[in-house]
């Protein structure tokens, strides 16, 4: 499967199909930028704000490879 494999609260997959997100994945991902930040609910392990600043800093890192990925397949 290619793209955001979210496939939201509303869904349960026991109860028949879902339909995923399918938005361009984070590199190495399996969802996107929106969809990385609520499967990892930011902010929600025990030592809180260091975890937040971890997912900054990796979803940051991420989409800047992503950025110099994309542009050097122009070139």
């Amino acid at each position: 499967m290619t793209g955001c494999q979210f496939i939201g609260k509303d869904q349960d997959p026991r109860k028949g199909p879902v339909t995923y997100c399918g938005s361009k994945t984070v590199e190495g991902k399996s969802y996107c930028h929106e969809h990385y930040y609520v499967i990892y609910q930011k902010g929600s392990a025990p030592s809180g704000r260091k975890k937040e600043k971890e997912i900054d800093q990796e979803l940051e890192a991420l989409k800047r490879q992503q950025e110099i990925d994309e542009m050097e397949a122009y070139e």
